[in-house]
């Protein structure tokens, strides 16, 4: 592991170094403010522990000391020094940076969050609409992990993305200042992995449609890591960098052109913003999504919710917001005209004529979707950068250490 450590920050220094990243200077200067970088990793003895990241290179976590065992709750975390325990740590014991499995989920005792249509270009590119909001009941999985779809799919994107983890709970209806929020939060960078036929075939003339839990929540769909940085630290880090927002940038293979290269100030809603707009969601549309979901190899049709619980509706401490992601993306919509009536002519509507069209240019090699093989490369300045591969779909990934708790108390 330690080899394809080297290779995969050989091959990240390298394009830091040829530009191809564009704002290193930010990013040399976040990692200069001394700001603790929070990860999940595997210690020496095989425990999963919360860590402080000592040292990084170009992104990738190369040592770290052990705060916490896993399990502990994050305002805690945070709160802790680490121990005088520095070691080193290769890609493969890099975890999820945030324990939320999917029971969790499934139980209702936290929500991941996800938000469309956040930035100008990409509502532009994905035919236009309204920021909106929906469910991903898709657990955290390592950002280094391979990403396996379901059999058949082939409009399968990518989508770098900033997202934040809630230290404590949090009324919606009643949202925190944006210093309270910052200092209740802290942010990661996340990848909102999307079955696009599965969204495309449930779209709508007149919103979003349904398909959006369906498209994003299938397992291995959200890469999340390598660390985390308190809110109130990464702005205070901004601010002595001079910068307004963080630079997000993705390649896919060997390109040396980001497909998606913009800035978080470029959002639509910041992050205070989006949690008020939950809370709003939420009193317009209801508590729970009408997106339908059902977990592979079970028949139970679910409705997830936006916040928890009922009477109440809060978001939980552990819960994630996702802010959505730039322009970029593989998906393009057409015009609407011309494939309206391409769709007349073979008796087709829309939707389905757009996915006909996109399948046959997946055939024809004429697509920028992602297939087995393909490797994405994610970065967000100041939060590190990630690094997947496409298996094959319908496969299985391997069991893997960071996916099981073994409980064990790391400070012992």
């Amino acid at each position: 592991m330690r080899r394809l450590t080297a290779i995969c920050i050989a091959a990240i220094g390298t394009l830091a170094a040829t530009d191809a990243y564009g704002a290193e200077d930010l990013d040399a200067c976040l990692n200069e403010q001394g700001v603790s970088r929070i990860a999940r990793v595997l210690d020496p003895q095989g425990r999963i522990v919360y860590a402080r990241v000592t040292a990084q290179e170009s992104g990738f976590i190369t040592r770290a000391s052990t705060i916490a065992p896993d399990g502990t709750a994050l305002a805690e975390v945070f709160s802790r020094a680490a121990d005088d325990n520095d070691y080193a740590v290769d890609l493969d014991r890099v975890c999820a940076v945030v324990d939320l499995p999917e029971n969790d989920l499934d139980t209702e005792n936290k929500v991941i969050v996800s938000t469309g249509l956040n930035y100008a270009a990409h509502a532009e590119e994905a035919g236009g609409g309204d920021v909106f909001l929906f469910p991903k009941p898709s657990a955290p999985t390592r950002p280094y992990a391979p990403v396996h779809a379901r059999a058949g799919v082939t409009l399968l994107d990518y989508e770098v993305e900033l997202a934040f983890v809630l230290l404590e709970d949090v009324d919606p209806a009643n949202p925190p200042s944006r210093d309270d929020l910052l200092a209740r939060s802290a942010f990661f960078l996340s990848n909102d992995v999307s079955d696009r036929e599965a969204i495309v075939r449930n779209a709508s003339l007149s919103g979003p449609g349904t398909g959006f839990a369906d498209g994003k929540g299938q397992p291995g769909f959200m890469p999340s890591g390598p660390w985390m940085i308190l809110g109130s630290d990464l702005d205070r880090g901004l601010k002595a960098c001079k910068s307004g927002g963080l630079g997000l940038r993705l390649f896919v293979d060997d390109e040396a052109e980001p497909r998606q290269d913009a800035s978080t100030e470029q959002m639509i809603l910041q992050s205070t913003e989006l949690v008020a707009r939950i809370g709003t969601w939420i009193e317009e549309h209801g508590r729970r999504s009408v997106m339908t979901f059902v977990r592979p190899g079970e028949n139970e049709v679910r409705f997830y919710p936006l916040a928890v619980p009922e009477e109440s509706p809060r978001l939980t401490a552990g819960s994630i917001v996702q802010t959505g992601t730039p322009e970029g993306v593989a998906l393009n919509a057409p015009s609407p005209l011309g494939v309206t009536l391409r769709g007349l002519m073979a008796l087709r509507g829309p939707f389905a004529q757009f996915l006909a069209e996109e399948k046959e240019r997946v055939a024809a090699g004429g697509t920028r979707y992602l297939a087995p093989g393909s490797v994405v490369r994610a970065h967000i300045d100041g939060l590190g950068t990630q690094r997947f591969e496409i298996g094959e779909a319908g496969g299985h990934p391997a069991p893997h250490p960071c996916d099981v708790s073994t409980g064990a108390d790391a400070t012992e």
